[in-house]
Parts: structure tokens; sequence; C-alpha cells
């Protein structure tokens, strides 16, 4: 039986922009499973995506991360779990008063402690692959909207996340990009990854989605 990462119980999200909210959703994540989600709402799908990387405070209802509850009123403490999830869409930015490089290495400064560790060789291929391997001394304001969203998508994948959430990938990134992000997703997939996605893309979410989350006014189902 695959392990559980994640398991929403009866949990219910205030709406964002023209969307109407999500109540009382049951959901297990757990390691190799990969959701697509279908929706009625576009503001819905990305307020699921939200909560689930933590980037929303419930309604209600309980959020588990192996079998613990999450506690909303303790941000620290809610670090152990956002440095395995990865975040990718439109909308995430990188810290503008840093460098790049020290934007893709935060999360190891903090929870290493130290400020004088390297760049893994993993994460300079993720640079290779993506493009940007000549543009980590710069700050994001001397990068294009491309590079900047290149960027983030090296940032949460540097994380090695056990569970990584995607969002309209293919409406934000040009095809070379988006053909890239392909390409490192195929061999994350292999290595248990668990992914959540919303995607218009017919052949991402064919190729990507086992299962499918379903929300329709605001109703979740899978």
């Amino acid at each position: 039986m695959a392990t559980e990462l994640i398991r929403l119980s009866d949990y219910s999200l205030e709406p964002l922009g023209d969307g109407n909210g999500l109540k009382n959703i049951n959901l297990v994540l757990s390691k190799g499973e990969a959701f697509s989600i279908g929706t009625d709402s576009p503001d819905d799908a990305h307020l699921l995506l939200r909560g689930i990387a933590t980037l929303e405070p419930p309604k209600c209802g309980q959020f588990f991360y192996k079998g613990k509850e999450l506690d909303f009123s303790d941000y620290r403490g809610l670090l152990a779990y956002k440095k395995n999830v990865g975040y990718i869409a439109s909308d995430a930015t990188l810290i503008t008063n840093r460098s790049v490089q020290d934007n893709l290495m935060l999360m190891r400064y903090y929870f290493e402690d130290s400020t004088s560790i390297q760049m893994s060789e993993e994460v300079i291929e993720l640079c290779r692959v993506f493009g940007l391997g000549k543009r980590l001394d710069v700050r994001p304001h001397q990068l294009n909207p491309e590079q900047n969203r290149l960027f983030v998508i090296v940032r949460e994948l540097s994380k090695n996340p056990e569970t990584l959430l995607v969002e309209r990938p293919g409406e934000f990134l040009r095809t070379k990009s988006f053909e890239a992000l392909k390409g490192v997703l195929r061999n994350l997939i292999r290595k248990d990854l668990a992914l959540v996605f919303f995607s218009t893309d017919e052949g991402f979410t064919k190729e990507f989605s086992q299962r499918q989350i379903l929300i329709n006014k605001g109703r979740v189902t899978i």
C-alpha cells in the first residue's frame, strides 16, 4: 500500500476571486498518485491547490500530514510541511531583494542553519535544463518574465518535494519550457512523486493523470 502523505478531512476554504469556495473536502493523497482537477470554476481549482500548499487557511476541517494534524496558528510549525511541497503557478514569485541563487537556497539556509552551503549538482542541472545556468547571480528584476517563472519552477523542484502542485503550466510557459517541464515530471513520477495539477492541455492531462478530482459548485468529489 502506498504511503499516505496528505489527508483533508471535512475541509472547507473561503472563496477566491469569482469562485464558490470549497466545502467539506475529503481527500487522501499518497506517494506516487497523480490527480488532475476538473472544475466548473478555475478559481476553485486555484483555491484547492493553494489550500494543499497551506497558502490559504481553512474555514473549518482538519489537515493531516503523515498522520499528524497541522496547526495553522503556528507558521514555523508549517515549514516542515512546506519544504516537502512544491507549488508551480503563474502567480508564484521570487523574493525581489535577494539574488536568484539565494532564492533557490533559502529553504536550505533555514533548515541547515548555514548560508555557506553550496548549491547541489541536481539544482545546477535543473538550471541547465531550463537554460538558466548563467543567470544565478542576478536579481529577479534583471530577468525577463519567462526566466522568472522558470526560476520559480527550479526553486520548487529544488526542494525535492514529496508532493508537487502544478497550475496551468501550458498557459504561462513557452513551448520549449513546457516540454522541458514535462521531461522533468516524467523522471519525478518514476520516483513516487505525488502530483496534483490543473491543466487545460489535453495531452498533459492524458499523460500525467491517474485519477481526477472534480469540483462542481464548490463541492469536491474524487
